[in-house]
Parts: structure tokens; sequence; C-alpha cells
């Protein structure tokens, strides 16, 4: 077996404090068991009225009470964005927050994930979350080979973004990366968020949907200026493989932008 992933991703609430789960119940899959290594979560606000900034907690909770330990109390950062002093406010960059966890669980464990906004918001923010696991905890490895596909789209649809042929001498994946960005004409309350899967006809990759190191806040009014970016990383992996494996990148936005938005797969392999 190898590293796998879930995400989810859904609206936040409004009030201060307001406790929303996002998406639906997570069920590892059956075997096990596994090892549930990293959590992880971004925010993103859809409107940048003045004086109302993002972030606040992940919580994450054992329904099935059958992780070891129960991660309860279960309060994770989840950092957002400040707030501005005015409407006309460029996109701001945001990092990919990823923790690292231990916690066992059998197969058919179940997870649920929220979003604990810390002040109140006139419209809640974007949120994307999940966890990665498998049967061992990948090392930080050397990127030997990497390669790289890319695409833009737009719409909420599951798009194609390309498909990676590995090497012949390949033995695992080690590292994946997935850079979101807009480079298209904006629009005004659109904020850029987006999951990424991987599939292959070659080898089993199921489940296999993680984060992009970036998102972007939407921006308002007559924007002005922007952000720089944050640092971004590799999220280590152990996926073996076979030489000559196929590899399909698949993308989707949490919402439609009338711009494209535009993303580069990286997959580095050994």
């Amino acid at each position: 077996m190898s590293t796998r992933a879930i995400a989810r991703t859904g609206a936040g609430g409004t009030a201060a404090l307001a406790l929303t789960q996002i998406g639906a119940d997570i069920t590892l899959p059956a075997g096990g068991p596994w090892t549930v290594f990293g959590l992880w979560g971004q925010v993103a606000k859809l409107t940048t009225v003045p004086n109302e900034g993002s972030g606040g907690d992940l919580v994450v909770r054992s329904v099935s009470g059958d992780l070891t330990p129960d991660p309860a109390p279960g309060n994770y950062p989840l950092i957002g964005s400040h707030c501005t002093e005015s409407a006309n406010d460029g996109m701001v960059c945001l990092p990919l927050n990823i923790w690292p966890v231990n916690w066992q669980a059998s197969g058919k464990s179940i997870i649920s994930l929220s979003y604990r906004n810390e002040l109140a918001i006139t419209t809640g923010s974007q949120v994307a979350c999940g966890i990665l696991f498998g049967d061992n905890v990948p090392d930080y490895r050397p990127l030997t080979f990497c390669d790289k596909v890319r695409a833009s789209f737009a719409s909420t649809t599951e798009q194609s973004i390309g498909t990676i042929t590995l090497a012949e001498k390949a033995t695992r994946i080690v590292g994946l990366m997935f850079v979101l960005n807009k480079g298209d004409a904006i629009t005004t309350a659109q904020a850029v968020m987006a999951t990424c899967r991987i599939a292959s006809d070659d080898i089993q990759l199921p489940p296999s949907q993680y984060p992009c190191a970036f998102c972007y806040d939407a921006s308002d009014g007559t924007a002005v200026g922007g952000s720089g970016k944050p640092r971004a990383d590799f999220i280590p992996v152990d996926i073996p493989v076979q030489g000559g494996a196929r590899i399909t990148v698949y993308a989707t936005s949490t919402a439609s932008v009338t711009g494209n938005c535009d993303l580069s797969a990286y997959i580095a392999y050994e």
C-alpha cells in the first residue's frame, strides 16, 4: 500500500465562532490499519468587506470513535488573511496550512473536518481541507527526477490537467506539488481555490485527492495592488510505481471563475 489522501471543500459560516462541517464525513478505505500523518486546510475570502478577516480553527473529530489516540479536542490552526482597510483590495495569495499528526485508524474509520471562523464575516469563506494517510509515514527524500503538466480551466467541473509518463527507471513517487495561479482577468468576488486528484491505469491510486500549494482571496471594488507569494514545498509521499507508469492529474475548482485559473502539477520520483 502507499500514501493516500482525501479532500473536502465547502463554505464556512458567518457568525463569530461559527462551527461548520466542511463536506461529508470522511470514511477511510477498508483494510488498514492506517496511519493518518497529515492534516491540511485552506481558507479564502469571497468578499473584501473592510475590517473583516478570515481564519480560525480546523476542527477534527473521530465520528466513529476508533482513532488512536482520540484527536479531541482537535482544534488546529487554519490561517487566513488579515482584514483590509478598503474594499478596493487586490487578490491576496494564501499558503497551504499542513500539519503533521499521528493517529492510528482502522479500516472504515470515520472522521469529520469543520471550520470555526474566529470572527464574524459578511460572506462565508471558501474552505478546502483534508487528511494524508497510508500504511507508513513518508520521509522527505531527494527529488531525483521531476516532471510537470499544466492547463487552464474556469468551471467547477473536474478538469484533466494532463498525463505524465514516468521514466522506465522510476520506482516510487516521493513528492507532489500543485501550483494554482490566476493569470487571466480578475473578476470581483471570485476566490480561487482548487483540489487535485491523481489517477492511473497502470497502478492503483485511490483515494488520491491533494491540496494546491496556494489559494487566493477574491478581490473587490476597484482592486489596487496585490500580494507576494509565500513559500511552497513538495508534499512528501511514498507511492510505489512501475517504470513507465502513466499518472494523470485532475483539478477541481471550488467555484467557477470568469477568467481561467492556471495549474501546474509537479510529480517528483526516484
